[in-house]
């Protein structure tokens, strides 16, 4: 879908636009959602930005997701400049030097070639980075260069994101909902949004609220692993390699029949000219210190995969359990 596309679908006579979800828990699903709740959505956003008429957004997204929509909403709501490019992972090489940006969607992979190659960025105000969790390295990256980046959580259900915090070095700085939206979390220790036009929303998202109304994503409940009767958080465990860790990663497990499920740590190759063992006792090293470091016993990986590719989703997102699969071909 194009942005023009998009755009006379927001105009019509429809009280509401048809959206898909993700697919990251599942098969994708067609949802409707309401013209007056996306309007509220963007709203909450301008806000946040300072987006008014004298602002421009720029999207690198493509407009069949939810993030890429809703930019075209608050550009309505603003009554500012939108533009948009055709994505990529090499995004903004048509963005002059001088170019001034107020609110600029990404993805991480799109961050990274950005940091990469040095691409014109030093207009962009405010980076919105979406759609998948930022790797440590790169979140590292972004803190240290000074770009003002914020990281958002939300989903097509709530109309993009409902909280937003800065990019920093610190991985535990909490998610702080917009003005309106309330967190919770249910009996399971799973989010629950509360948020005007659309009530209580429950996700699969194990979830620490903080002291001051802000909360943390530990993983998803989905994603656990049970070993020797020890419920582990895949996210949480990644999070903490990820100073130790140079290459593309993340936990899975195969079944056990000492422990029922093991940890396993699964390397990406992609394009590397490195054989898999030298790639595999390269990892071993490092894992060996995290190991020493934190004397995690049955919560360290118990072993090391290679695999070429990490299987993902429809919208670029890890899909877990395509993954477990494979490796336990």
């Amino acid at each position: 879908m194009t942005q023009q596309e998009f755009t006379a679908e927001w105009n019509n006579d429809s009280d509401f636009i048809v959206c898909h979800t993700s697919g990251s828990t599942g098969e994708p699903k067609e949802i409707h959602l309401s013209k007056d709740f996306m309007r509220q959505s963007a709203r909450r956003t301008n806000r946040f930005f300072g987006i008014d008429t004298s602002s421009r957004l720029h999207t690198c997204l493509d407009f069949s997701y939810i993030a890429s929509k809703m930019m075209v909403v608050r550009s309505e709501e603003a009554g500012c400049e939108l533009t948009s490019e055709l994505p990529s992972n090499r995004p903004l090489q048509e963005i002059a030097d001088d170019d001034r940006i107020t609110l600029l969607s990404v993805v991480p992979s799109q961050m990274q070639w950005i940091l990469d190659n040095g691409c014109r960025w030093r207009g962009v105000e405010n980076f919105l980075i979406g759609g998948a969790p930022i790797p440590s390295l790169l979140r590292r990256r972004i803190a240290l260069s000074g770009i003002r980046a914020w990281e958002s959580y939300g989903m097509t259900e709530t109309a993009s994101h409902i909280a937003l915090r800065r990019v920093e070095e610190d991985e535990t700085i909490p998610f702080r909902p917009l003005e309106g939206v309330e967190v919770l979390v249910d009996e399971q220790g799973c989010l629950v949004i509360d948020m005007p036009g659309l009530g209580k929303v429950t996700t699969t998202d194990l979830t620490e609220i903080t002291s001051d109304a802000g909360f943390r994503i530990l993983g998803r409940a989905d994603n656990c692993v049970i070993s020797g009767g020890v419920k582990i958080i895949p996210e949480k465990l990644e999070a903490m390699l990820g100073p130790f860790i140079a290459f593309d990663y993340c936990i899975s497990s195969l079944p056990d029949p000492k422990w029922g499920e093991r940890l396993v740590l699964v390397v990406r190759k992609g394009d590397a000219d490195v054989p898999d063992d030298l790639l595999r006792n390269a990892v071993a090293v490092r894992l060996a210190q995290f190991k020493k470091s934190l004397d995690l016993g049955v919560k360290a990986p118990k072993e090391i995969i290679v695999v070429g590719e990490f299987p993902l989703t429809s919208s670029a997102k890890l899909d877990r359990k395509s993954l477990k699969d494979l490796i336990n071909r």
